[in-house]
C-alpha cells in the first residue's frame, strides 16, 4: 500500500514539474535596463526570433473619425509599421469604438477601446482579458496616454538614486496639473519633487537660484572693504535638478534662457512636453542643454510631436499587443517609451530627449 501510494505520488510531481516547464518555456524574459532613459532602438520582436503563439485576429477600436481624422490617420500608419516590422500573419482590423460589439469577433484580441466612458462600460461588464485598454482603467492592461507616461518616467528616474531630486518651477496651473497627475501611487515623487511657484520668470528666476541673496552679500562686503572685488554671482548649489512644465515652446526657451543667464549653467534642465503639440526650433534645445521627456524623436514625424505621438502610439500598441498575446514578459522598448510588461499588467514611462 505504501509503495502504491509512492509510486502515485512520484507521478503527480512529474506531471506538475513537466505543466511547469512548459509554462515558463511560454515565457520569454526580456532583461531591463532600468538605468538608460533614452532610446536606443525598438526590442525585436520580429517572428524571426519569436514564435508566434496566437493565430487569432487583432481589432483595433478607433476613435470616431470626423473628430480624430488626423490622430486616426497617423495612429493607423504606426500599426501598420509594427504589423509590418514583426513579420506576422494575423488578421488585422479597424472598427469604430463606438459601434464595436465583442459578440461579432471570434478569437479576437482588442486594442482599444480609447473613450472613458467606454473603458469604464467594460470594466462594469468584467471584460478585460480580451483587451489591451488605450486609456487609463482600474482592470486589465492599459496603455497610459502620453502624460501619465512622462509622469511615470520622473518616478522612475528618482527610483535610480535616493540622491536624485528634483526641482519644479512654474506657475500655479502647471503645478496644480502635475500634481493631479501624480497624486496616486508615486512615492518617489512625493518626497523627492519639490515645487517653486513663479508667476513671473523674469522676477522669480533670480530669486529662486538665490542670485540676489549672492548680490546681497557682495554689498555686505564690499560697504565694510574699501578694496575693489572681482564678483561673480553664484546660483545656489543645493539645486541639481530642474524640471518645467511649459504650456508654449517660447514659454520652454524663457525659462532655460533665465536658468542659464542667472548662472544656472551646471544644473541638469528637464522639460515635460505634454502640453505641446511642435517643436520648431531644434538648435534652442541644444544651445540651453533641454532634456525633453517625451516619445522618441525618431519617428518620421521627428518633432511634429502631434503626428510622431499618433504614430509612435499606433506602433507601439501593435508591438505590445503581439508580446502580450505572446506572453514575452520584461523591457519592451518601443517608439513611444519603454514598457515593462509582466503576468500582472503593463507600465510605460517615457523617453528622455
Amino acid at each position: 500500500m505504501l509503495k502504491n501510494c509512492s509510486k502515485c505520488l512520484f507521478y503527480i510531481l512529474l506531471i506538475t514539474g513537466c505543466a511547469t516547464i512548459n509554462e515558463a518555456s511560454n515565457k520569454d524574459l526580456i532583461s531591463s535596463d532600468k538605468s538608460n532613459f533614452k532610446f536606443t532602438s525598438v526590442t525585436n520582436l520580429s517572428s524571426n526570433n519569436l514564435d508566434n503563439r496566437y493565430a487569432g485576429e487583432y481589432i483595433f477600436l478607433i476613435p470616431e473619425i470626423k473628430d480624430h481624422q488626423s490622430f486616426n490617420m497617423y495612429y493607423q500608419l504606426g500599426i501598420l509599421e509594427a504589423y509590418s516590422d514583426l513579420k506576422i500573419n494575423n488578421n488585422l482590423r479597424f472598427v469604430d469604438e463606438n459601434t464595436f460589439d465583442e459578440q461579432n469577433f471570434e478569437n479576437a484580441f482588442f486594442i482599444g477601446p480609447f473613450k472613458t466612458s467606454l473603458v469604464k462600460k467594460l470594466e462594469r461588464d468584467s471584460i478585460s482579458e480580451n483587451f489591451l485598454f488605450m486609456n487609463l482603467t482600474s482592470q486589465g492592461d492599459f496603455i497610459a496616454p502620453s502624460s501619465r507616461s512622462q509622469i511615470n518616467f520622473i518616478e522612475k528616474f528618482l527610483e535610480t538614486s535616493y540622491r536624485n531630486q528634483i526641482n519644479l518651477i512654474g506657475n500655479e496651473n502647471q503645478i496644480k496639473n502635475f500634481q493631479e497627475l501624480s497624486k496616486e501611487q508615486y512615492p518617489n515623487i512625493k518626497k523627492g519633487v519639490k515645487f517653486f511657484l513663479s508667476s513671473s520668470p523674469e522676477r522669480d528666476i533670480p530669486s529662486i537660484l538665490k542670485i540676489n541673496e549672492s548680490h546681497s552679500r557682495f554689498q555686505i562686503l564690499n560697504n565694510k572693504n574699501s578694496q575693489d572685488f572681482n564678483f561673480t554671482p553664484r546660483a545656489r548649489k543645493d539645486f541639481k535638478n530642474i524640471l518645467l512644465v511649459p504650456e508654449t515652446e517660447e514659454e520652454l526657451y524663457e525659462y532655460s534662457s533665465l536658468i542659464r543667464f542667472h548662472y544656472g549653467l551646471d544644473y541638469n534642465i528637464y522639460s515635460l512636453s505634454y502640453n505641446l503639440n511642435k517643436i520648431t526650433n531644434e538648435s534652442e534645445l541644444e544651445i540651453h542643454g533641454i532634456n525633453i521627456i517625451d516619445v522618441s524623436y525618431i519617428s518620421p514625424y521627428g518633432f511634429d510631436l502631434d503626428k510622431n505621438r499618433s504614430f509612435s502610439t499606433g506602433y507601439d500598441a501593435m508591438l505590445i499587443s503581439f508580446a502580450r498575446k505572446n506572453r514575452v514578459y520584461g523591457e519592451i522598448r518601443g517608439l513611444s517609451g519603454i514598457y515593462y510588461l509582466n503576468s500582472t499588467g503593463i507600465s510605460r514611462n517615457a523617453y528622455l530627449n
